[in-house]
């Protein structure tokens, strides 16, 4: 858990795609829908990235790095 590394949730981004994945979307800094998301997840998160597929994973990463190196 972020408790045991003494990471603050609001640094944590989460990436998710089900209605499983909600609460930790709503809990981290940053929440991440992926493209092939239910809408439920695209509605509830920060930004949408590409699928999975599409190496959305990886794109929400870099997004999130150039964002925190403005």
């Amino acid at each position: 858990s972020s408790d045991q590394v003494q990471i603050d949730l609001s640094e944590v981004m989460a990436i998710g795609d089900q209605a499983n994945d909600l609460e930790l979307l709503k809990a981290s800094g940053v929440s991440v829908a992926m493209e092939n998301a239910i809408d439920m997840v695209k509605e509830s998160a920060d930004y949408t990235t590409a699928s999975n597929d599409q190496s959305g994973v990886a794109q929400a990463i870099y997004h999130y790095l150039e964002d925190k190196n403005k």
